[in-house]
């Protein structure tokens, strides 16, 4: 044990002197569908958005936000939802974005504060009865219209999952698996059920089958977000990203680089098992359960969707990022509390990974 408590001294002393690693290739064999009316979509979000702040943003608060690209998820998920459940996803992804990164400083993980978002989206209580914050209203607004669009099974596992968040981020309890914790407080699912806005059969969403395709892609997505939230995270001395995990708690990780390269290749992992499942249930779905398969493909483009999102948003590289502007994107990312600084080698070949990332390399003309 006391070996290893030195060891671990090294890598801490390790964290705080970092100043670059290098960002592999992130490939994605899985493809995305654009929805045809993703810019008035996005529009409509955007808009919903900036009226839930509740105040005269300029023109530079305005093109903050723009640049978060927050339905971008929503709008590269499916190409065949009903605009109606496409715009109320895409304000789901508002909702998580102003509870997850307050705009108003608010503490997310205050008890009072989630034990009153669960009381707006269960419908216990009214906006006139909490304080005027922008992600209560976000809430309420858009809890408001999922209860009008949603079957109530559905809604009833909407609201579970915004709980199962809630409960993630302020338990106290410190032995937890931190793979565990961060799949629980991932509660995007929900934007994906307003998608389809259909009920399951139970035993469709509780195979032992398609829970461990689903869990695949939620750990895709956190695992992606760790990576990509990383910088942003440094300088605001938070370590609650799985490099910096397994830098701290894995006896056979000696550096970041090592961390992060074993982060992308527990990604690929994530994907390949997603896959695995995917075809499982596919092959095996009833006749009468072309709900379910939609789901199942609503799934299968949110792993390569989100990937594209975290190259895009300002939310993670800063705004104004001329890498924003381009596609995907590796090389020596250099930490920089304002923005991401990736310095790429002209020498390296692309040629392994473009087959599987020609899907994504342009995000400009995407949204």
């Amino acid at each position: 044990m006391g070996s290893l408590c030195l060891q671990k001294l090294s890598a801490v002393e390790h964290l705080f002197a970092l100043e670059s690693f290098e960002l592999p290739e992130v490939p994605c064999s899985l493809s995305f569908h654009r929805h045809p009316e993703y810019k008035s979509i996005t529009r409509e979000a955007n808009e919903w958005a900036f009226k839930c702040t509740r105040r005269d943003l300029s023109p530079e608060e305005k093109k903050s936000l723009l640049q978060w690209k927050v339905p971008m998820v929503t709008c590269l998920s499916t190409a065949h939802a009903p605009k109606e459940n496409m715009v109320a996803s895409a304000k789901f992804a508002w909702a998580i974005a102003f509870l997850d990164d307050p705009i108003d400083g608010n503490e997310v993980a205050s008890t009072s504060y989630l034990d009153t978002v669960l009381s707006l989206c269960n419908g216990t209580a009214s906006l006139t009865e909490v304080p005027d914050i922008v992600a209560y209203r976000a809430c309420h607004d858009l809890m408001k219209d999922l209860r009008s669009l949603l079957k109530p099974e559905l809604f009833k596992r909407t609201v579970s999952t915004v709980e199962g968040w809630a409960r993630s981020i302020s338990s106290d309890d410190l032995k937890q698996d931190y793979k565990l914790y961060r799949r629980n407080n991932i509660f995007i699912l929900p934007l994906f059920y307003t998608l389809i806005g259909a009920s399951f059969e139970h035993e469709d969403v509780e195979s032992p089958d398609f829970v461990s395709a689903q869990n695949a892609m939620l750990d895709h997505i956190w695992m992606v977000n760790d990576i990509f939230s990383f910088r942003k995270e440094f300088y605001q001395k938070k370590l609650n990203n799985l490099p910096a995990v397994l830098l701290l708690t894995d006896p056979s990780v000696k550096t970041f680089q090592e961390a992060v390269n074993a982060t992308c290749r527990m990604i690929q992992e994530k994907e390949e098992e997603f896959i695995y499942y995917h075809d499982i249930l596919a092959a095996n779905a009833s006749r009468d359960g072309k709900e379910f398969l939609k789901f199942l493909d609503v799934l299968s483009c949110a792993i390569p969707a989100n990937l594209a999102f975290h190259y895009a948003s300002s939310r993670y590289h800063g705004m104004d990022n001329p890498l924003l502007a381009g596609g995907t994107f590796h090389g020596t990312w250099i930490l920089d509390p304002k923005r991401t600084i990736i310095v790429s080698d002209p020498n390296r070949s692309n040629a392994a990974a473009s087959n599987k990332l020609n899907h994504i390399q342009d995000l400009s003309k995407l949204i």
